[in-house]
């Protein structure tokens, strides 16, 4: 009797076991989770016709990604680990008291193991000041604008392990803003000065009524009395935070979120299919003024309250700014959005704009600097203009770069060991020579 429980039980083991693999053939492959790209089972060969290499490894990911229940599976074990251990069970999620959820890859930079180096800090806010000084030239106001993340904000609902460290990017930026003289609306005062929370707990953006106070924030920057954040809103229980949704995919459970009574009077003028378009635009009638917002995720519930503002607006996630959109758009104000942990983005992605002409007086005192450069003048961003990149020694952390083609004198953006700079396209690149001071 014993010996055939084990037989049933050995039996029904696999069975069970099989359940995720057969499903899979029969089925399919499970949806991806949260911010996942779909599964897709490998092929045998390449597009060109060459033998695809990686053909096991797409297997294995095609397997363990794709198999039946995965996503059931996943929310039952990280419910599981949340409710024995208050502990995620996924690395990209972490759980603080009271159940409030924090985007992982953040608490390392908020902790000062993503330090930005001073060089960086100033490039940063180097960069900014031209983005700002080539808006001004074009007839645009410019203001730059950092959403705080959570931990940031609210640290008493943050895992307690993990501890905001002083000195952060965010504040050193600013403190080289200041010297620089680039506009910048202070999130971070704006929140801290409200006793409300104003982010969600399952995600890691602020909620509707922070958007609003974030608008009315970034519009006072330029000196454009609103009154979002003090209107009325109407509250429901309507959102699934993206946090919540990594960590429980199959999770059903949604937190309130507010609708502002006043409705928004904006059209869109673009296909809009929804608020993570890469580029959107609208108009409003009656109002006047036209818009260029670059914004990431923070902006999606942001927009509307700015795009309600402005007779027309372009909005882009476009991670390199187009500066050029500008004169194309006809934009007399410029807003660039930038989350606190992404604010090396402004290294990665330089802005595209025409480099600006500087007085030849400026070299005066500056060392000529060895540098490799590459000129790109195939498949242009800009028309009629070419980019040209290069290499830098060490550096001064506050030395700007200058480029000297003939007589005409350029400063390029500036980055640790690099630059960045867009020049007319008959400039002579073999005889251009690199300053920096």
């Amino acid at each position: 009797m014993k010996k055939s429980l084990y037989i049933a039980f050995t039996v029904v083991f696999f069975l069970v076991c099989l359940i995720p693999i057969v499903g899979l053939a029969v089925k399919g492959p499970s949806p991806a989770a949260a911010n996942e790209p779909p599964v897709v089972k490998p092929k045998l060969k390449a597009y060109d016709g060459s033998w695809n290499m990686s053909y096991l490894t797409g297997w294995r990911d095609y397997v363990g990604k794709g198999f039946y229940l995965r996503l059931p599976c996943i929310t039952a074990w990280d419910t599981l680990c949340a409710g024995l251990f208050h502990t995620s069970a996924n690395d990209d999620v972490l759980i603080g008291p009271d159940n409030w959820l924090f985007f992982g890859a953040a608490a390392n930079d908020i902790s000062g193991n993503g330090q930005m180096t001073d060089r960086e800090i100033f490039c940063c806010a180097r960069s900014l000041y031209l983005m700002q000084e080539y808006a001004e030239g074009q007839g645009a106001d410019f203001v730059f604008t950092v959403p705080c993340g959570k931990y940031t904000l609210y640290p008493a609902h943050a895992p307690r392990y993990v501890t905001v460290a002083e000195g952060s990017n965010r504040e050193r930026l600013m403190t080289a803003m200041e010297e620089q003289g680039v506009r910048y609306a202070d999130l971070y005062a704006a929140f801290s000065a409200v006793d409300e929370e104003l982010y969600w707990q399952w995600d890691s953006h602020w909620n509707a009524r922070g958007a609003a106070l974030a608008a009315d924030t970034i519009l006072g920057a330029l000196g454009i009395e609103n009154g979002y954040f003090s209107g009325d809103f109407t509250a429901a229980q309507t959102h699934s935070g993206d946090l919540y949704a990594m960590l429980y995919p199959t999770g059903t459970a949604l937190e309130t979120d507010y609708t502002p009574e006043e409705p928004f009077t904006f059209s869109y003028t673009s296909n809009f299919h929804d608020s993570d378009d890469i580029t959107i635009t609208t108009e409003r009638e009656g109002a006047e003024g036209t818009l260029l917002l670059f914004r990431d995720s923070s902006g999606r519930n942001l927009y509307p309250y700015l795009a309600d503002r402005f007779g027309a607006a372009h909005i882009s996630r476009l991670n390199n700014y187009r500066l050029d959109y500008i004169a194309e758009q006809g934009a007399d104000t410029v807003i660039v959005e930038l989350a606190e942990r992404t604010l090396d983005y402004l290294l990665r992605f330089p802005a595209v704009y025409p480099a600006p002409e500087r007085d030849a007086a400026l070299l005066d005192g500056l060392q000529e600097v060895e540098s490799e450069l590459t000129a790109d003048a195939s498949g242009t961003t800009m028309a009629d203009f070419m980019k040209l990149t290069g290499t830098l020694p060490e550096t001064a952390a506050d030395a700007c770069v200058y480029l000297l083609a003939g007589d005409a004198l350029y400063e390029a953006i500036p980055n640790e060991g690099s630059f960045t700079a867009w020049l007319p396209m008959d400039t002579d690149a073999g005889g251009i020579r690199v300053f920096a001071g």
